[in-house]
C-alpha cells in the first residue's frame, strides 16, 4: 500500500470512530438528563449538543457501517 491509501484509511477510521462516539454521547447525555439530578442538567445538555454536532458532521450510521455493528 502506498502512503496516500493509508492516510485515507486513517481518516475513514477517524470519521467512523467519531460517529460512534457522537452516537454514544447522545445516549449517555439523555440518560444523564433523565436520571441525573438538577445539577447534572447543564452538563447533559452540553454533551447532547456536542454529540449532535459530531453526528451531524460525520453521519449517523457511518460508524455502525464501518465497524459492522448489527442493530
Amino acid at each position: 500500500m502506498d502512503y496516500l491509501s493509508e492516510v485515507t484509511d486513517g481518516f475513514e477510521f477517524l470519521i467512523a470512530f467519531l460517529s460512534l462516539i457522537g452516537f454514544i454521547g447522545i445516549l449517555v447525555g439523555f440518560a444523564i438528563l433523565f436520571i441525573g439530578g438538577r445539577f447534572n442538567r447543564g452538563a447533559a445538555i452540553k454533551v447532547i449538543i456536542v454529540s449532535m454536532i459530531m453526528v451531524g458532521i460525520t453521519g449517523m450510521y457511518t460508524g455502525i457501517k464501518y465497524f459492522r455493528i448489527g442493530i
